[in-house]
């Protein structure tokens, strides 16, 4: 069986390296088809010789740098961002960062190809997808609970969802609190028109709560922190909405381009975030002070944010229930099925992508390879 791995993940590396190679080839492997990689059959990998492979790129060669877009998120990102774990993986390499306010920043700037590394929720990965951006997932970045929320104000007695009606919230749209939000009104039976719904990043949300703008928001710490100490409360949490069947996480994404160009280079960058990880979850005191170091939070802060952000081990990410593996990729391919289908309905989408689709989006052959 780990032979036959080795030799898929040799036969994928030669397809990311090689195109065009054969016109039957090039016509699966530029649409990114690996869903038909996972059930094709042995023979047609077998007939297709290395040596008969042009080579666009060497396997081997370097980037001079990167950059990563990463959000402002309580996450294992700023772990692998202040201990330097892309770089020790990459020696040599220029290591640039962007922080990106949500979902809909980090599809503008995918689209602007001003990234070669990024994050995404499954509601912003669900619209990328289906808008063709060409990138391919990686890896379970984190999942989300309590680090993302509703905050009400006290003062505008918001008890009930009914409550919302005339009111003022705010959302990043794009982003899992917003697919979230409309999810929790849908399921309510209240109509987001009956509100006014302001698309707000989450630095101007904290400041349109502060002059007293908004009655509501769903987002994420640190700024949520900032809305329940100045008179606000939470209503509903992402936690309580992955308990109803509606699960978000943030799913690491690279470029097309850059992973057939520089294949080893994206194993190395998942190897760094699969080290993020693993610090986070082996050295929480440790961890805790940088959070609060890189979102200049008080320690006590950041000790509780990171309560509500699940890290999830690499090797687990493997599971059914995450990411899967090159053979049979898991759930998160019905996570986005599920998200689209609403998002479809909600007139968010313009078509509804099949589970292949997201298939062919998720690649775990980099985690497979980080992780041996």
């Amino acid at each position: 069986m780990e032979s036959f791995l080795c030799l898929g993940l040799q036969i994928q590396e030669l397809v990311l390296l090689n195109q065009p190679i054969l016109r039957f080839i090039s016509l699966i492997f530029t649409t990114m088809s690996f869903s038909f990689l996972r059930t094709a059959s042995l023979g047609l990998a077998l007939a297709t010789s290395v040596s008969i492979l042009p080579q666009t790129a060497s396997a081997s060669e370097k980037p001079s740098e990167i950059t990563v877009g990463y959000l402002n998120l309580v996450n294992a990102q700023l772990v692998t961002k202040n201990l330097g774990l892309i770089s020790k993986e990459m020696p040599g390499v220029k290591i640039n960062y962007i922080k990106v306010g949500g979902g809909g920043d980090m599809l503008r700037a995918i689209a602007a190809k001003q990234v070669d590394f990024g994050g995404l929720g499954n509601p912003p990965t669900a619209i990328g997808v289906t808008r063709g951006l060409p990138i391919q997932g990686t890896m379970v970045l984190n999942m989300l609970g309590a680090v993302e929320a509703m905050v009400v104000r006290k003062s505008a007695n918001i008890k009930t969802w009914k409550d919302l009606k005339g009111k003022t919230m705010a959302a990043p749209f794009g982003s899992t609190t917003h697919y979230l939000l409309l999810k929790a009104l849908s399921d309510a039976g209240i109509k987001p028109s009956s509100m006014k719904i302001l698309d707000l990043r989450p630095a101007d949300i904290a400041a349109a709560w502060a002059r007293g703008d908004i009655d509501a928001a769903w987002y994420w710490e640190p700024n949520l922190d900032k809305a329940v100490k100045d008179g606000g409360e939470i209503f509903i949490t992402s936690g309580d909405m992955e308990k109803r069947g509606y699960p978000t996480w943030d799913v690491g994404v690279v470029m097309n381009s850059f992973a057939k160009k520089y294949p080893d280079y994206v194993t190395k960058f998942v190897k760094a975030e699969c080290a993020g990880i693993d610090f986070w979850i082996n050295n929480p005191t440790q961890t805790a002070a940088i959070i609060a170091e890189e979102l200049s939070l008080p320690l006590a802060d950041a000790t509780r944010m990171m309560k509500g952000t699940e890290m999830v081990p690499c090797k687990k990410q493997l599971t059914s229930q995450y990411i899967g593996t090159f053979a049979k990729v898991g759930g998160f391919a019905d996570t986005l099925v599920d998200t689209s289908k609403f998002l479809v309905s909600q007139k968010r989408l313009p078509k509804q992508l099949t589970r292949k689709d997201y298939e062919a989006f998720l690649n775990p052959l980099w985690l497979e390879k980080a992780v041996r």
